[in-house]
């Protein structure tokens, strides 16, 4: 957590490193890292690396938390049998977990409104444009980072156009198993409804 221990400015450099090494072993001009918690500090992001552009996807809280629980809390059992640990020893962690998450969609949230993030280089991508809308979106994508497509990858995107409208996800949460329920996770999470996704009727997939 930056605002507790930043290490921003070593974390950055080993990145710029990194990414300096794969594009010349790609023999490339860019390369394209997914970085997960870089919503708590994007301000300092662009200001090490002002040349960045950034895909911020926003997608239904009432999706994505149960998600994250279920991702983490599931490699945990399988490595230390996590469901079996005492009950208020598993309910602090999901507690913290929970929050841990919510508080990435507010720092992010916050830059977004206060004006601390540089907006004409960070686009936002919501999940279910992904899935019903696939194709357009890969074209304003392309646009936005100055990506001239080959004919292989129209045709890729064409074809995962098609495969994304008639999927239908098999993941069903189960919000009790965690402690929590539709509203609270609403009213948590009311800031990203109210700027990104105008409705509070979504449903959990």
């Amino acid at each position: 957590d930056p605002q507790k221990r930043n290490t921003s400015k070593r974390d950055f450099e080993w990145y710029e490193a990194l990414w300096k090494r794969l594009a010349v072993s790609a023999n490339q001009d860019r390369v394209i890292p997914k970085l997960f918690s870089l919503s708590t500090n994007i301000p300092a992001f662009q200001t090490h690396f002002p040349d960045s552009k950034i895909l911020y996807m926003v997608r239904d809280p009432l999706n994505v938390l149960p998600s994250g629980l279920n991702l983490v809390t599931g490699v945990l059992d399988k490595r230390f049998g996590f469901w079996s640990l005492d009950e208020n020893i598993r309910e602090r962690f999901i507690k913290r977990l929970y929050n841990a998450f919510v508080e990435l969609l507010k720092r992010f949230h916050e830059d977004w409104t206060n004006g601390s993030i540089d907006k004409t280089k960070v686009f936002i991508v919501k999940y279910d444009r992904i899935m019903t809308d696939f194709d357009e979106l890969m074209n304003e994508i392309l646009t936005f980072t100055g990506i001239t497509p080959t004919d292989e990858m129209m045709i890729e995107i064409k074809n995962t156009a098609d495969r994304q409208r008639q999927y239908t996800s098999a993941h069903k949460y189960n919000l009790e198993k965690f402690g929590l329920n539709e509203d609270q996770i609403r009213s948590d999470c009311s800031f990203i409804y109210d700027t990104f996704l105008n409705s509070v009727n979504n449903k959990v997939d």
